[in-house]
């Protein structure tokens, strides 16, 4: 199965194309502005790169959200695109699912644990989920949050063992002391991959899951144009 997988939700632009599991090409780009003008030439590199056309293509994955209204428009508008006109199946995958995934995979799978994932939400909010992970798979505790700097300690309890993502530093200087001691802060890759995405998407598919719908994910107005509830609701326990 070939994928191409793409993301532009925070200050990335990326994408990636993987072939039953094996990663083939990808393109990683630092950049908050011109997402859209850079992402489908990025995504025609990767296939050229991978030696497929989007003819090849079984599936296209897309990060959903949350992150920036911009960028999450922009990537699930060419996901959409390329999924409608190809006739194929489009797979959303959340930012912190993604920077869970990356997490497990450059710790090392064999470990087991939760985690929290943070990231930059601006007006001193952090969007926040926690996972738990084993064997290389992560699995949501809480449903995604968007929740200011000084309620993010209710979330960081033990078990929570690690905290990764773009918003890390900033909680760093507003969590207690005497929290800071319990938690890991391994520094790892805080943004999502399009590779990474990629491969959660092939698991999905692996595992027989079939394709939902896809919707942008937002969290909180006036960022969001369908504002999600907050919740602290907890799964999976």
């Amino acid at each position: 199965m070939n994928i191409l997988a793409l993301d532009s939700a925070l200050s990335s632009c990326s994408a990636a194309v993987m072939k039953d599991g094996i990663l083939l090409s990808e393109i990683f780009e630092d950049r908050l502005r011109g997402q859209a003008e850079r992402l489908l030439p990025m995504c025609v590199a990767v296939c050229h790169e991978a030696g497929v056309t989007f003819d090849d293509l079984d599936a296209i994955a897309v990060t959903r959200g949350p992150g920036t209204f911009t960028g999450v428009r922009i990537g699930l508008s060419a996901a959409k695109g390329l999924a409608l006109a190809l006739n194929i199946p489009l797979v959303g995958v959340t930012t912190l699912e993604a920077v869970a995934k990356e997490a497990v995979l450059q710790m090392g799978t064999s470990q087991a644990g939760r985690m929290i994932v943070v990231h930059d939400a601006r007006r001193s909010e952090v969007y926040a989920q926690i996972f738990d992970h084993k064997a290389g798979h992560v699995f949501p505790v809480t449903t995604p949050l968007a929740m200011a700097y000084d309620k993010v300690a209710n979330l960081c309890r033990p078990p929570v063992q690690t905290m990764v993502g773009t918003g890390v530093d900033i909680m760093m200087s507003h969590l207690p002391p005497e929290m800071m001691k319990g938690i890991d802060f391994p520094g790892l890759e805080s943004r999502p991959q399009a590779r990474v995405v990629a491969q959660i998407a092939h698991e999905k598919f692996s595992d027989g899951k079939e394709s939902e719908a896809v919707t942008p994910l937002y969290l909180r107005n006036p960022d969001a144009i369908a504002a999600q509830p907050i919740t602290y609701g907890f799964q999976n326990q």
